[in-house]
């Protein structure tokens, strides 16, 4: 949410882009579903001047592939970040092709064909769903930006959710998954 100044976010539908590459180029798609990604985020140093401070001792390393999959080959993940990525762990004889296929996701997350723009000005708010849609920010920002975000874990929204259903349709929250299933 932009309370001040103006810029501009870019979004993508990881989604989309995945699946596009699974067609375009199946092996590239297994590499980026089966090898994982080396990522660090520290919280103790990117959030000294935040004013919350219940991250401020994270220190936060993961090892996923950038695309997930369901048991059923249903991508239900993307985990990128260019800013979060470490030095590569991979195999030596996987690293070449596994980084090929990252370039040529990357290139596509940023071709014209997947990436939009959204300008943002103060009072105008962008929510999304973080493991399907990827966000940034590009072109010029003014200086008066100020940005205030939030995050909803998924297990709350889809607690609330269920919640809601139950309520609504009459439906026992465990079974909610189940049922929209069968529709």
């Amino acid at each position: 949410h932009y309370i001040d100044g103006h810029g501009f976010n870019t979004v993508v539908d990881g989604f989309a882009a995945g699946e596009a590459l699974r067609k375009r180029d199946p092996e590239a798609f297994k590499l980026l579903t089966t090898y994982h990604v080396d990522a660090e985020r520290d919280y103790i140093a990117s959030r000294v001047d935040a004013a919350q401070n219940h991250t401020n001792s994270l220190l936060i390393s993961t090892k996923y592939p950038l695309l997930q999959t369901d048991a059923q080959g249903a991508l239900w993940r993307v985990q990128y970040n260019e800013v979060f990525r470490t030095p590569s762990s991979l195999p030596f004889d996987v690293f070449p092709r596994w980084y090929a296929a990252y370039q040529k996701f990357v290139d596509m997350l940023h071709s014209e064909e997947f990436e939009r723009t959204v300008p943002m000005r103060a009072g105008r708010l962008i929510l999304l769903q973080n493991w399907r849609v990827l966000h940034g920010r590009a072109g010029e920002q003014s200086p008066s930006r100020t940005l205030v975000g939030g995050t909803i874990t998924r297990e709350n929204f889809y607690s609330k959710a269920c919640q809601l259903v139950q309520r609504k349709y009459g439906v026992a929250p465990s079974q909610v998954h189940a049922a929209h299933a069968a529709v």
